[in-house]
């Protein structure tokens, strides 16, 4: 069976389903967030490092439950009284109002709903101030999203490449992965910045060890790119 990555690509609909590079790693991720009706709870937190994709998720989530999802500046000026009868999904829940939390457990519960909220810190670390809230958060199913690995960052550098009609050499690629920061946006942004600093040379070896020769110019002698701490 084989499900896809997410790509936070800049476009309109970039949380689509459309914008997945297809992989096993997430099968099981997917299989539980597309079927709620085997949860054995109707809340959930997806785990996940910068740039692994939980976002992403959330948003197909929300469109395949016919849900709202809300960041967390939103949850600060939520109507309580007027949530509607619909799965929520949270972004950076970490950050959200508690009462809006509070009322959206629940609310769901309730309405025979979901709520899916997505972190990158295990609840514990929260520092929630309500009681009621947080034995909540200590009693919710967590799954947990790795960072991708050198062969997804491959089909993401390569997906990422042909949406701009270029093709690169596979040395090319095999240069930036094991020198770039593992997530999806390093992957976004060192694409774009190797395209521009490209300008009408051809995408090989040479061409990426020149770039990274230039970072280190710019940077230092760091063992990563500049890319660091990207969402």
């Amino acid at each position: 069976m084989s499900l896809q990555l997410p790509l936070d690509l800049e476009s309109g609909d970039r949380y689509s389903r459309d914008h997945f590079i297809a992989t096993t790693e997430l099968a099981a991720t997917m299989g539980v967030l597309l079927h709620p009706d085997q949860w054995i709870s109707p809340h959930l937190i997806l785990l996940g490092p910068s740039g692994s994709g939980k976002t992403h998720l959330g948003h197909i989530f929300a469109a395949h439950a016919h849900g709202l999802f809300l960041t967390a500046d939103e949850t600060h000026r939520l109507d309580l009284a007027a949530l509607q009868p619909v799965a929520y999904v949270v972004d950076d829940a970490e950050q959200a109002s508690e009462d809006a939390l509070f009322h959206l457990f629940n609310h769901v519960q309730k309405a025979g709903q979901q709520l899916v909220l997505l972190a990158e810190n295990q609840p514990i670390t929260w520092n929630v101030k309500l009681p009621d809230l947080s034995s909540r958060l200590n009693a919710i199913r967590i799954i947990t999203l790795p960072e991708p690995d050198e062969d997804l960052l491959i089909a993401i550098l390569n997906k990422l490449f042909a949406q701009r009609a270029i093709s690169p050499s596979p040395d090319f690629i095999d240069y930036i992965v094991r020198r770039m920061d593992r997530s999806v946006a390093a992957a976004q942004k060192i694409v774009t910045e190797l395209e521009h600093y490209a300008n009408g040379r051809a995408f090989n070896r040479a061409l990426a060890k020149s770039f990274f020769d230039h970072e280190t110019d710019m940077f230092g002698d760091e063992p990563v790119t500049p890319f660091d701490n990207l969402r």
